[in-house]
């Protein structure tokens, strides 16, 4: 099996239970997210090879920027990005249907759907990730083209490695928005960057010393900003997953869901 957010781009939706949703009812919200929504989708979407599903652990403690239920279907190629992109856009009638889920998936309020291309990863993973920690920020809008690649060459060669080596995380990968569907304002960042740990990472990283560290990303490493260039932060938080075979999401935890359609 491929690593996690290994393929080439990669579908969000990200969403929110009712506040007063019941154990019960969220057990059967979950059920019929892993079993039968997330297959549906990978199967009913030209591209799509896997999908997996994250909760929220950690949010980013200067403000409300995670949904607490993330699903990723990554994508095999720009095709796939596009022909739901044009889906999209396209008449409904143009567009998959899928089975209604029960009432707590009735009561959802949808946060995130957005499409992501992959720029760059490093470290290797030998399993799936039981959580993830999810930076993303913006350039300014005058970055100009040298700008933006200093900004893209610090960021992948320094921080994220730098990143890795703190945290203790086992493959961090970075992201650039292809498109944004749904996102509260001020707007979806432009750039993420996703670093994996396993359970030992996870906990380390989960207490009250490793937290302020690696939640409140700043859009700086330890060495400083990228010579010339400021960054806006836009939200850190951690993730794990769930599903029938096992992933993760914000700190998120989580599962995965079908390898092939």
């Amino acid at each position: 099996m491929a690593e996690a957010f290994s393929y080439p781009f990669m579908y969000w939706v990200g969403m929110h239970t009712a506040p007063d949703t019941d154990a019960a009812a969220l057990a059967e919200f979950n059920a019929f997210y892993s079993a039968t929504h997330v297959p549906e989708v990978v199967a009913n979407n030209p591209g799509f090879v896997r999908g997996s599903r994250y909760e929220l652990l950690h949010p980013d403690p200067r403000g409300d920027f995670g949904p607490r239920w993330l699903a990723v279907y990554e994508m095999d190629g720009a095709a796939a990005a596009r022909t739901y992109a044009q889906r999209h856009d396209g008449p409904p009638e143009g567009r998959p249907t899928y089975i209604p889920g029960p009432a707590a998936w009735q009561q959802t309020q949808g946060m995130w759907r957005m499409i992501w291309q992959r720029l760059s990863s490093c470290g290797t993973a030998s399993q799936p990730p039981h959580s993830i920690f999810m930076v993303g920020m913006n350039v300014p809008p005058d970055t100009d083209a040298t700008g933006l690649a200093e900004f893209n060459a610090f960021y992948t060669d320094i921080h994220v490695p730098e990143v890795m080596a703190r945290g203790g995380y086992a493959r961090g990968s970075r992201f650039e928005l292809y498109r944004a569907f749904r996102h509260p304002q001020p707007g979806c960042p432009r750039f993420c960057a996703i670093y994996e740990a396993d359970a030992a990472s996870t906990q380390a990283t989960s207490s009250a010393a490793a937290i302020p560290t690696l939640s409140r990303a700043t859009g700086r490493s330890p060495r400083g900003r990228p010579p010339g260039r400021s960054t806006t932060p836009c939200g850190g938080s951690s993730i794990a997953v769930s599903n029938s075979k096992r992933q993760t999401r914000s700190r998120a935890r989580g599962k995965n869901y079908a390898d092939s359609h």
